[in-house]
This record gives structure tokens, C-alpha cells and sequence, in this order.
């Protein structure tokens, strides 16, 4: 019975090969099934490796592709937070990368004005302290009780991330959520970070006008000089940086000018000011006057102060040809400077030293 019935089957006119495909078709399929297992428990392994384990698996999976094998690149990130990239590894599947580096300023080349001033006030700074300039999603984390491991103190850090997935949306998510763990790990203290502390990367500020004097500027009017600068033309450079801030004024007429500059530090710099600037601070206030038969006079007014609850040094320097001009507007240009400089008290004038 059994050998009739294969005689039939074999000599059935499609039947044979119905069943042929049927046989390709479900080990085809039995094929990929195990293969699609694989490669999810390959895509889970590379998202529990990535970043400390600290990406959602929501969020990463609409920003990749699910029919990819992910392919995880890592390492301890800058200045030994994380970072990681995670993407398909085919050609056009999309990746995301999201990196957690410390928030530390860079020494300055000097404390000088001429160097709070300059184009290039910093040493030169880590590729990797400008990448968040080139990121999509960003945020900023507040960490009180500081990080750990590092000779100053850092009492904040940033997490970054970029994509070319079109699923943008998802990635505050990314960003939120290993900054969330760098700050529970680090134990910063502080309040958790949250989807909605995450903003997207605005595009580097347009410079001002060229008439617009710089905000650290903003103290200074040629009307503060007296009617014999009006007209004059003037050009000012200012900067802020971590523990300094300053300006510099020219102001140029025919038959003579001025140049006008202030500065305050604070912080770890202090000690290196009173260095820098030893000579005129030991004469400041004891009486000295200008050399004799000199063509530019140059005159520096030194103050202290508490300003935000900190200790911090004033200088207001002036140069011109015009010695009584110069001596006679020093004081008054010092206390405008001082009064603009925010919330500052115990002002002590130490006093006037010529150059």
C-alpha cells in the first residue's frame, strides 16, 4: 500500500516538487529564525556592553536598525567617563554615538591682560573638549559633591550624543539616560537628570556688530575721559574665563590717545597675579610718581574686594601722553568699574602705582 502510494506521489505531475519548495521554504525559514535569535542575542550583548549598560532599549532600538547586527564600539571616554558607538554593520544603517566627558577649562597661556584678551588666552585645548560643538543632543549636569579623580575640582560634566538616524526624536532619551548614570555612579548628588534637561545643540553664536563693544567692555564711555576724547576713535577687546576677566580699550585722536583697560581675578589664579603683577602691587599706594621727560605715562589703580562670596583683585590700567588727564580720572574710572562689576563688597583700594 505504502509503495503505491509513493509510485503516485512520484509520478504525480507536481507534487514532488511542491513538496521540494516546502522543504526549502521551512529550513529557509528555520534558518533565519535561528539567525534572527543570534543576532538579537548579539544586538542585546552589544546594548548591555554599551555605555556602562546605561542606554534604554526602547529608545537605541528606534534609532538603529532592528534587522542589523549591531556592531559596539567603546572605551572609558574622555578624561575617564564613557562613550560609546553603536550602529549596524552594514553599509547605510544607521549609528549613534553618546559620550560623558568632565566640564574643565583649560589654563590659561597668562593672567596678564594682554593674555585674558588675546585670541588665544588658552593653552592648547583636547580635540575631544570641542566635540559637544558638533553634537545633536546635549546636556549639562551639576555635580556638587564633584567628580573623582582629578587634581581640580570638577563639579560638573556633559553628555553628547550624534546620530545619522532619521529617528532624531529618540536620542534625548540616550542622552538623559547615561548622564543619569555617570551622576548616580560619580555620586554628584544634586536632582536626577530628566528627558526634558537634554536641548539640542544650538549653532556657535554670530559675532557681534563691529560697532558693539564687548559685554566686558560695557563699563567704559570715552565721555568718562573728559571732552578732550570726543571723536575719538575706539576699538575694545574683552573675554571672560574661568578665573578672569578683562578688557582693553583704544582710544585714537589726532594729537594723541588713551588706552583704557580692566581686569579682576579670582579663584586658583590669585597667587599667580600677585606674582605676575608683584612689582606694582608692593608700590601700589606709596606715593611714587611717573619718570621725568616721558613721552607716554602709564598708570595702574589696584583694588580688592569680595565679590560672590569670594576673594578677588581689581586692576584699572590707563596709558596716554596726558599725565594729569591719566591721574586725574583714575579713581573715578576704578569706582565705575567696580560698581558694574556685580555683587561685590569689603572694596579696599590699595592704591596707585605709575609705569
Amino acid at each position: 500500500m505504502s509503495d503505491s502510494a509513493w509510485a503516485r506521489f512520484r509520478r504525480h505531475r507536481w507534487l514532488p516538487q511542491a513538496a521540494l519548495v516546502l522543504l526549502l521554504v521551512a529550513l529557509t525559514a528555520g534558518f533565519l529564525l535561528v539567525r534572527a535569535e543570534q543576532r538579537d542575542r548579539h544586538n542585546e550583548d552589544a546594548l548591555a556592553r554599551a555605555c556602562g549598560g546605561a542606554l534604554p532599549r526602547k529608545d537605541t532600538a528606534q534609532l538603529l536598525a532592528d534587522d542589523a547586527w549591531w556592531t559596539l564600539r567603546t572605551g572609558p571616554g574622555p578624561r575617564g567617563l564613557v562613550s560609546c558607538t553603536l550602529g549596524g554593520d552594514g553599509t547605510g544603517d544607521p549609528w549613534v554615538t553618546v559620550t560623558a566627558e568632565p566640564v574643565l577649562d583649560p589654563p590659561l597661556k597668562g593672567v596678564r591682560v594682554e593674555h585674558i584678551v588675546g585670541r588665544t588666552a588658552y593653552e592648547d585645548m583636547p580635540d575631544w573638549a570641542e566635540e559637544h560643538k558638533r553634537a545633536d543632543q546635549l546636556v549639562t549636569v551639576p555635580c556638587p559633591n564633584g567628580l573623582p579623580g582629578y587634581a581640580r575640582p570638577v563639579t560638573s560634566f556633559r553628555v553628547h550624543a550624534s546620530t545619522d538616524s532619521t529617528a532624531t526624536e529618540w536620542l534625548g532619551g540616550l542622552v538623559a539616560a547615561v548622564a543619569e548614570h555617570v551622576r548616580a555612579e560619580g555620586r554628584c548628588g544634586g536632582a536626577p537628570v530628566r528627558d526634558t534637561d537634554v536641548r539640542p545643540v544650538s549653532p556657535s553664536p554670530q559675532d557681534p556688530a563691529p560697532d558693539a563693544p564687548p559685554s566686558e567692555c560695557a563699563w567704559f564711555r570715552p565721555a568718562l575721559l573728559g571732552p578732550a576724547l570726543k571723536g575719538a576713535e575706539q576699538s575694545s577687546h574683552g573675554s571672560t574665563h574661568a578665573w578672569a576677566r578683562a578688557c582693553s580699550t583704544t582710544l585714537s585722536k589726532p594729537g594723541g590717545g588713551v588706552a583704557v583697560s580692566s581686569a579682576s581675578w579670582w579663584g586658583e589664579v590669585l597667587p599667580e597675579v600677585r606674582t605676575e603683577y608683584g612689582r606694582e602691587l608692593a608700590q601700589a599706594g606709596r606715593g611714587g610718581g611717573p619718570a621725568a621727560g616721558a613721552k607716554t605715562y602709564e598708570l595702574a589703580v589696584w583694588a580688592e574686594a569680595r565679590c560672590a562670596g569670594g576673594r578677588t583683585l581689581h586692576r584699572l590700567g590707563l596709558e596716554g601722553a596726558d599725565r594729569d588727564l591719566l591721574l586725574a580720572r583714575a579713581d573715578s574710572l576704578l569706582a565705575r568699574y567696580l560698581d558694574a562689576s556685580g555683587d561685590c563688597g569689603e572694596t579696599k583700594v590699595l592704591g596707585k602705582v605709575w609705569g
